[in-house]
């Protein structure tokens, strides 16, 4: 940018910084401003760049470098996949110790390869903890590949807002929505996922009120009804857009999909066109006018489309989210000492969240026993219905030096009392023992802190 351009270029220059951050400022602060247009804008910046001539060599090679990339970035999740070697077609480079493709995302699509979003989730590791400390107790594994989403306790305890530790369900103003809604199916976790977002939440009350009021959905079109009933007769998903443009003006599924990606992408110029084709039709494309829907009603939907293109939602990418949502909920309600276990050895390096999960494991009315170095793992623990602190969540105790004393522990049994200990367990030191002693870990052995 054209700000950005002038400081980098004075830097390799070694242009006094004063001088590069005053001639910078010299640019307007506006929108999409170049230096063509600063030049011919901004007096100030036009007469020194005439009278001086390291500000001519700043600006001359600033205007050469002004819109190419300035660094590039790795994506957090993103992988591209290719039917032959990547090498054969894509030029790579290692960015932070990662192969990377040096083309951005926008020229891979244009090339063909196949581009997936890959996100490492949290929660997948909550579930599988769960799941590893429900079979530790001797339970019955339940095997949630096969978990029917049709559970009516499960939902009694979502629509009540109690979500702490469920799967996007738990911020305060999603409990909120929650209650309104009051969750009975999983379409509902879908929907109630995709509009809790800026920009459709504006839908929320209509939702809402479809729910609860049947008999307030009203659609622009009959052939509306069918692709908007589960949504009562709110625009939720970029699915839905797809259907109504073939439903009603004919299109083909690739050119539905066209019309989709340019909603999510915010391309307001090829909706702009699509209007003409999808009111009017084009080769390939009936329109809707020619399908018997009238102009204005027509114009009404497609402008309901319009407003929708900024906030689309893609209802395969929620409907995953609330798969967790469920499962979460699920584990929490049948298995909550479990459950709140493995959340709390998630969050194990933030102190405030293991403090608001502890909190919330005593209101429910699940005990959490005190760490004790004769009874506690080096995480958090169910122990006969209750959760032991983990020692590793001591502040200035280590992990690593805890996993040896449970080892050590298991192998060769208890702990008599805090000279035992200090003989037995390896890589401790003063700061850690201290705060073995302060956190009261051997105060079952008698000893006083």
């Amino acid at each position: 940018a054209a700000r950005a351009v002038i400081r980098d270029v004075g830097r390799v220059l070694r242009v006094p910084y004063a001088d590069v951050d005053k001639l910078s400022k010299m640019v307007p602060f506006e929108l999409n401003m170049t230096l063509e247009r600063a030049l011919t804008i901004s007096p100030d910046l036009k007469a020194q760049y005439q009278s001086d001539e390291t500000t001519k060599k700043i600006i001359d090679l600033s205007l050469r470098l002004e819109g190419l990339p300035r660094h590039s970035s790795t994506h957090a999740a993103g992988v591209v996949i290719s039917s032959v070697p990547i090498t054969d077609v894509v030029p790579l480079q290692v960015n932070d110790s990662v192969i990377t493709t040096q083309f951005p995302m926008t020229t891979l699509e244009e090339l063909g390869l196949l581009k997936m979003d890959f996100l490492g989730l949290r929660t997948l590791t909550v579930i599988r903890d769960t799941l590893g400390f429900i079979e530790e107790s001797g339970k019955p594994v339940p095997d949630l590949n096969r978990l029917p989403f049709t559970d009516d306790k499960v939902y009694q305890m979502i629509a009540a807002g109690d979500t702490d530790g469920v799967f996007q369900l738990e911020s305060g103003g999603m409990r909120q929505f929650l209650q309104q809604l009051k969750p009975d199916c999983f379409e509902d976790l879908i929907a109630g996922i995709s509009l809790y977002r800026p920009g459709p939440m504006e839908q929320i009350p209509r939702y809402v009120k479809g729910k609860h009021t049947p008999g307030s959905v009203a659609y622009l079109h009959p052939l509306l009804e069918p692709i908007l009933c589960t949504t009562y007769g709110c625009m939720v998903y970029q699915e839905q857009v797809m259907e109504i443009v073939r439903a009603l003006a004919g299109y083909s599924y690739g050119r539905s999909d066209l019309v989709r990606r340019a909603m999510s992408k915010k391309k307001h110029d090829v909706m702009a066109k699509e209007r003409e084709y999808f009111i009017h039709g084009t080769e390939g494309v009936v329109g809707a006018v020619a399908n018997g829907v009238p102009e204005p009603v027509a114009n009404q939907i497609f402008d309901e489309m319009m407003d929708f293109a900024s906030y689309a939602f893609n209802k395969s990418h929620a409907a995953a989210y609330a798969v967790l949502a469920y499962r979460t909920a699920y584990l929490k309600y049948y298995y909550p000492v479990e459950f709140l276990t493995a959340l709390i050895n998630s969050f194990l390096g933030s102190v405030d969240t293991v403090a608001s999960y502890v909190y919330s494991a005593r209101n429910h009315g699940i005990k959490v026993l005190p760490p004790d170095v004769n009874f506690s793992r080096a995480r958090f623990a169910p122990e006969k219905g209750a959760i032991r602190f983990g020692l590793a969540a001591v502040r200035n105790v280590g992990g690593a030096v805890m996993e040896v004393m449970v080892q050590e522990r298991t192998e060769n049994g208890t702990f008599t009392d805090f000279f035992n200990f200090c003989d037995r367990v390896d890589g401790l030191n003063k700061r850690m023992l201290e705060a073995l002693i302060s956190a009261g870990c051997f105060d079952s052995m008698g000893g006083r802190r």
